[in-house]
């Protein structure tokens, strides 16, 4: 859907969209800075891309830059309180656990998020809306196929290491790198897809750790994997690690696959952990 957004007589109102209030409540997870620009990811897989993105706050130190650096602390970890276009520029507003924070960008400014939605401000002020469609990385066929698959060695790499402790997606990217795996297309590519097996066939489950403990995510696996695919693929390459897309653990099933093993109800360190960017629903 295209339309131009309101001319003069709207000037300094605020806009909505459904798409933006889709941001509301979601955590931020990491920012990326490159030549063509900054991205935001957020712990669902939406992405803020545009030329820069800017901070503004009451306690930002009136010395360091205003722009949205490469896993920039002031962000990483906030929470989306709201989302709001003004004459095209878009606010979103952030809550630290200190003081507010606004994140803005001028347009052009480009928004996507799960299943194709996408919402785009052109430099002219032209908005573009596209609404979720069909799941992408948890088709009807992909599902089938991971259920039928047999267990690789990589997956069963990947299942030692957590007969000790809870994994993460930096333990999915240290078995590919040790088998070989060397650009970012290939890490975005096979990631999600050797989860999506583990967790179809019922060797993995997902969720969130809180208070020092594992708390599985009471959802289908194909929403797991829908949400796995999509928010690896927003992050990117090896960088998805500890508390951006999900914890995992072996379910008993898992623990056959590799044999008799210690069942541990804590891993070391964890103790009273909480997993700021992933918890109950995605967030």
């Amino acid at each position: 859907m295209r339309s131009f957004l309101p001319g003069l007589p709207g000037r300094g109102l605020p806009q909505g969209h459904p798409l933006l209030d889709a941001l509301r409540g979601q955590t931020i997870v990491h920012t990326r800075v490159a030549a063509r620009g900054t991205w935001t990811v957020t712990a669902r897989g939406w992405v803020l891309h545009s030329r820069s993105q800017e901070l503004d706050g009451p306690e930002l130190p009136a010395d360091r830059t205003a722009a949205v650096g490469l896993r920039d602390p002031r962000v990483v970890a906030a929470a989306i309180h709201g989302a709001e276009m003004h004459d095209g520029r878009l606010h979103l507003a952030l809550h630290t656990g200190r003081a507010p924070l606004r994140l803005s960008t001028a347009p052009r400014w480009q928004l996507d998020g799960p299943r194709g939605a996408q919402l785009v401000v052109s430099a002219e002020g032209e908005l573009t809306a596209r609404s979720p469609g069909p799941p992408v990385h948890a088709t009807p066929a992909a599902l089938a196929e991971h259920a039928a698959s047999s267990r690789s060695g990589i997956e069963e790499r990947l299942l030692a290491l957590g007969r000790e402790q809870w994994l993460h997606p930096g333990h999915v990217v240290a078995v590919l790198a040790s088998a070989g795996a060397l650009d970012e297309e290939e890490f975005t590519r096979r990631g999600p897809v050797l989860l999506a097996r583990l967790l179809v066939r019922g060797e993995l489950r997902a969720g969130f750790v809180s208070g020092g403990r594992f708390r599985a995510w009471e959802r289908p696996a194909a929403e797991i994997v829908e949400h796995i695919g999509t928010t690896w693929t927003a992050i990117g390459g090896r960088t998805p690690g500890p508390d951006m897309i999900a914890w995992f653990e072996l379910t008993d099933a898992g623990r056959e696959a590799i044999g008799p093993g210690s069942e541990m109800t804590m891993p070391p360190g964890m103790s009273g952990y909480d997993s700021p960017g992933v918890v109950g629903g995605f967030r």
